[in-house]
């Protein structure tokens, strides 16, 4: 073997050897390059410190909600008209008063010869402005006023169809306007139609509100949370914390002193924050700033 080495050398010239230990030298500087390169960044992986914002998961009530527009109106609300022609000779009510179910609010002489005939109120409410003053002629059938039960209001609502797989049970709601920044009110939806409209692709749905101190009137504009699922002691992390990746869900996860890729399943999400449904244990501390630095394994410090 060793014969047939020196042979072959004898048989290379002095050119072929100089090109053979130069690509060999070549070689042997790229390796070496190569393992110096991949030791400096690993042990700069390992030495370089990030700084990162960090908290705590928060156990909480995870909750699904649609926000509304409504109107609010009377749950009872009625025009007084006129049932005959004729003059008014008695207006028997103080405008914007309540007034009881039965008591009379005009009383008007026909000129049909059926003399004088009286209004009652239908049901009990607030009373609104005289649209006739007194001794003026009416028209049967001529609105004179307007009735408003004030004591229980009515939201009404129109949600769109997607949202029909969650109303086939009770929802819980809670009701603010701008109007009144210090009313707040929570209840359930009493009623959701059983058809969708075709037009709008809505479905059409109401609650009532408890108004005994009648501070709410019609007209006003309410904003409506309706509650379409709730999950309670749900682990929950800022919205900001989570990334996606390949479709696939990760948070970065603070291990002693190390920022740990976690991939995690997600439900809920509300109010900037997300529900982690596996992944995460409700003791874990999660990084929502500064993660776009970050590898699986780097070294992190914690900002307060």
């Amino acid at each position: 073997m060793l014969n047939r080495v020196i042979n072959y050398l004898k048989s290379l010239s002095l050119f072929h050897i100089f090109v053979s230990l130069f690509i060999i030298g070549l070689l042997y500087g790229a390796i070496s390059l190569y393992m110096k390169y991949t030791y400096f960044s690993k042990f700069m992986n390992q030495t370089r410190v990030t700084s990162v914002k960090a908290k705590p998961v928060n156990v909480d009530v995870a909750q699904y909600s649609y926000r509304a527009l409504s109107i609010i109106e009377s749950n009872e609300s009625v025009d007084i008209t006129s049932k005959v022609n004729g003059v008014i000779d008695q207006i028997s009510f103080k405008e914007s008063s309540y007034i009881e179910k039965g008591q009379i609010l005009y009383s008007i002489i026909s000129s049909d010869k059926i003399g004088s005939t009286q209004i009652h109120a239908p049901f009990s409410g607030i009373i609104g402005l005289s649209q006739k003053k007194f001794s003026e002629n009416v028209k049967k059938g001529e609105i004179l006023t307007s009735l408003d039960d004030y004591s229980t209001m009515k939201l009404p609502m129109d949600l769109p169809e997607r949202l029909l797989p969650y109303l086939n049970k009770k929802l819980s709601f809670f009701v603010t306007t701008d109007s009144i920044p210090d009313f707040k009110y929570n209840g359930e939806l009493n009623f959701v139609d059983t058809r969708i409209n075709t037009q709008t692709r809505t479905i059409e749905a109401y609650a009532l509100i408890d108004n005994g101190t009648r501070l709410l009137k019609p007209g006003l504009l309410m904003k409506v949370d309706i509650f379409l699922e709730e999950n309670n002691n749900a682990i929950l992390v800022p919205e900001q914390s989570l990334l996606s990746i390949n479709e696939k869900h990760y948070v970065y996860k603070v291990v002693e002193d190390l920022a740990k890729l976690t991939e995690v399943k997600i439900g809920i999400k509300s109010n900037s924050a997300v529900e982690i449904k596996s992944g995460l244990s409700t003791n874990d501390v999660v990084i929502y700033m500064g993660q776009e630095k970050l590898k699986d394994g780097s070294k992190i410090k914690i900002l307060n």
